[in-house]
C-alpha cells in the first residue's frame, strides 16, 4: 500500500462546506473515505470587537479506511498536503477525526 502516492477525489454532498473525499493508493486500491468540512470564521461585522482572530480550517473526518495504525503520519500528512492543494493553500489547518472503536465494534447493522 503506497500512501505516500495517493491520489484523491473531492465530491460536492448536499450539505454547505461539506465535501466527501474518495482516496486510493498509488496501485488505485481503495486506501479511505473522509468528509472534509469547510470551516469559514464568521464576517468581522458580526463579531464583537473583542473577538480574537480565527482561521479557517478543515474538519477531515475519516469514516472509512483500509491501513494499518502505524501508517496513520504518513496518511494524515500526504491528505493534508492533498487537501491544502485542492484548496489553493487558502486554509493552512487540517485536523483529523477518526471514528471511536467503541461505536466501530459495537455496531449492529439493522434491516
Amino acid at each position: 500500500m503506497e500512501i505516500m502516492n495517493m491520489k484523491i477525489k473531492l465530491m460536492a454532498t448536499l450539505w454547505e462546506n461539506t465535501y466527501r473525499v474518495a482516496i486510493e493508493d498509488g496501485q488505485q486500491q481503495y486506501l479511505a473515505t473522509v468528509r472534509v468540512v469547510v470551516n469559514t470564521p464568521l464576517p468581522e461585522d458580526v463579531l464583537p470587537p473583542n473577538a480574537p482572530q480565527v482561521e479557517p480550517q478543515l474538519l477531515a473526518l475519516v469514516e472509512d479506511f483500509n491501513f494499518d495504525a502505524n501508517q496513520i503520519l504518513s496518511f494524515e500528512s500526504t491528505l493534508a498536503a492533498l487537501l491544502r492543494e485542492k484548496f489553493q493553500y487558502q486554509i493552512q489547518q487540517v485536523f483529523f477525526y477518526y471514528p471511536s472503536p467503541e461505536d466501530v465494534l459495537n455496531t449492529t447493522i439493522s434491516n
